[in-house]
């Protein structure tokens, strides 16, 4: 995962140190740039899950509106979306209060946001769902239409460096973002997974509610 964008930026380097047209070198800088925030991103996100396993960075549970956080988190997918001739819908039940720490539990749903993006096809639409569930729990849930995910792959995806589609290290994604949101889900003492059904994948995140 570090090896390949290091080559590109050590290719492109070389290059650039020996171009004189300014259209190429424009185009070696903007690859070196491009892969150094791939790299970036993979750093943060390993250092993320380090500090987790090593007992750092635990989340500071405090009172969180939970309707208002995921009505605020998705406004700025909204123009994402669009641009990408994708739609996002939404029904949020109000008044669902969590104990939780509001930006872990947004970074919670930004990735299974940017998750569906991906994997959703153009005019797909992209659905989130908050209900209570039963007397003490909750649910978020964000379903996208694609092909569906075996009973393995429902678990699998879960897992660190996995991907159902190798080919989507292109784009930025480096299969952690959902161990990511697995480990914030368990430190709100909730549980998360995968379902697929009737064309759609979805994503569960079940919290206890205050």
């Amino acid at each position: 995962e570090l090896k390949t964008p290091l080559t590109v930026i050590m290719t492109n380097a070389e290059l650039l140190q020996d171009e004189a047209d300014e259209a190429r070198r424009s185009t070696f800088s903007s690859s070196i740039l491009t892969m150094s925030r791939q790299m970036r991103a993979l750093v943060e996100q390993m250092l993320e899950l380090a500090r987790a396993d090593s007992g750092q960075g635990k989340a500071d549970l405090r009172p969180v509106d939970l309707s208002t956080l995921a009505a605020d988190a998705l406004l700025p997918f909204d123009p994402v979306f669009f641009e990408q001739g994708l739609m996002l819908s939404s029904q949020l039940a109000e008044g669902i209060n969590v104990n939780g720490d509001a930006g872990r539990l947004k970074e919670v749903l930004d990735i299974l946001l940017d998750n569906a993006r991906k994997y959703t096809e153009p005019p797909g639409t992209v659905n989130v769902r908050l209900e209570r569930w039963g007397h003490h729990r909750c649910r978020l849930t964000v379903s996208n239409p694609g092909p569906p995910l075996s009973a393995a792959e429902q678990k699998d995806i879960f897992k660190r460096f996995y991907r159902t589609d190798p080919a989507r290290s292109r784009d930025g994604s480096f299969g952690l973002g959902l161990s990511i949101a697995q480990r914030i889900t368990e430190e709100h003492h909730g549980h998360i997974w995968a379902e697929s059904g009737d064309g759609d994948n979805r994503f569960i995140v079940e919290l206890p509610i205050r």
